[in-house]
């Protein structure tokens, strides 16, 4: 696959942003958010058509996300070996046709193993976009811009709950799906044409160097090693609450008297909140450190799962106060992509994102699973918001101790391609 090209051979010669180039990662992301989603909002219309409890699509989530983790595990090796323009554009490829097809599944076997197929498309997207936005974009701006990019994740979501909820009314499940689809469709082209090859822009190193930086040992060096762990360990707790709320909100509302038309404004509100999350991160970082903001954001999280917990039947409260919900737990996912951009070295910057997110993702098999058992289980809603806040609580721990711990002194090469985490 070839793409346009740019004259610049280093990084560091690059000094204005590259608008192209962040508009299209940001879109893939958000397609990335979209139907990420897609199937937990259905879950309620699908229970209805195919007369089964809502439980019954645990396997199809907890399999869409361990395709999600192994795609993000992989992204590395694949962007070193084949440049992050080509990873983006087969994974766009994959979650497409995979998404197309999950609107014909007709059974819970075929729709949990064509979600597992479109989760590893699902993976590699997200990484790869922000190695390159940040490989073609001013150093100076790879936090704000991971930050960024990583934010169409929640637009994403948002997008996905607000039209879910009209198209499953109107035109039942398979049609979240196929809008999907033929979005990402409509988008691959302007991809193929828009995208330069990022090793043409700041220049190609040797295979053998460039698998060598991505290995998950890099990840590991003495420098990086005890952030390395605590974000991981942050990652995953974050990931496994707002995944169980992601694939099981719109299931839980019914019991607070939503419709299975309006349940799906659950993954709207946290989508909203998510976007304001984002916000706070872009704004905050500009004068505290990302693990900073994130303690206070996860924080927030705390408070609004507590208080959803007491609430009554008051629709439009309890979208809101989820709305805070996902402002706390998405600032935390968006958040983590950030720092390990401002961990680790930019040819190390896609295995440090997909990694430490593959860490998020195996949480976000646990969630979907736990919840879907205490569901089965006939567990009040009440009940489940707040056993979500103990990994949460844990979560908010690890990333003040995150913030504390003092790597040791960086060279003038290395400070040049770290930013402040």
């Amino acid at each position: 696959m070839s793409g346009p090209t740019m004259t610049s051979n280093d990084t560091s010669e690059i000094t204005r942003p590259n608008w192209p180039v962040l508009t299209l990662a940001f879109i893939a992301v958000v397609l990335d958010g979209y139907d990420t989603i897609a199937l937990g909002l259905s879950v309620p219309s699908l229970a209805r058509d195919w007369d089964v409890s809502a439980s019954h699509f645990t396997p199809a989530l907890a399999l869409t996300s361990l395709g999600v983790a192994i795609g993000y595990i992989a992204v590395g090796r694949l962007v070193a070996r084949f440049g992050c323009r080509n990873v983006v554009l087969v994974a766009v490829g994959v979650f497409t046709i995979g998404s197309l097809l999950t609107a014909w599944a007709g059974s819970i076997v075929e729709l949990t193993a064509l979600r597992f197929v479109t989760g590893l498309g699902l993976g590699a997207v997200m990484p790869a976009a922000v190695a390159q936005a940040t490989a073609l974009n001013p150093a100076r701006f790879r936090q704000s811009i991971a930050v960024f990019v990583t934010m169409g994740i929640s637009l994403g979501a948002l997008i996905a709950g607000v039209a879910g909820s009209q198209l499953v009314s109107n035109f039942g499940w398979p049609s979240v799906f196929i809008v999907g689809a033929v979005a990402s469709a409509v988008l691959f082209p302007f991809l193929w044409f828009g995208l330069p090859d990022e090793r043409a822009v700041i220049g190609s190193v040797p295979v053998a160097d460039a698998k060598r930086s991505a290995s998950v040992a890099r990840l590991f060096d003495s420098e990086v090693r005890t952030r390395t762990l605590l974000l991981w360990a942050f990652a995953f707790l974050v990931f496994s609450v707002f995944y169980i709320f992601s694939s099981w909100l719109p299931t839980l509302l019914i019991s607070y008297g939503f419709s299975t038309g309006l349940a799906p404004l659950g993954s709207a509100a946290l989508g909203v909140g998510s976007i304001i999350g984002a916000g706070i991160l872009i704004v905050g970082v500009l004068k505290f450190k990302m693990t900073s903001v994130l303690t206070g954001t996860t924080a927030a999280a705390i408070v609004f799962l507590v208080i959803s917990a007491f609430l009554g039947p008051d629709k439009a409260l309890l979208l809101l106060v989820f709305g805070g919900v996902g402002l706390g737990l998405q600032a935390g996912m968006i958040g983590q992509a950030a720092v390990a951009v401002s961990i680790y070295p930019q040819r190390t910057a896609a295995t440090g994102v997909g990694w430490a997110s593959s860490m998020g993702r195996l949480g976000s098999v646990v969630g979907p699973i736990v919840g879907g058992a205490l569901i089965g289980l006939g567990t009040a809603t009440s009940t489940i918001v707040l056993l979500a806040c103990i990994p949460v609580f844990a979560a908010l721990i690890v990333v003040v101790i995150l913030g504390r711990v003092r790597t040791p002194a960086l060279s003038e090469q290395d400070v040049a391609s770290h930013a402040r985490a």
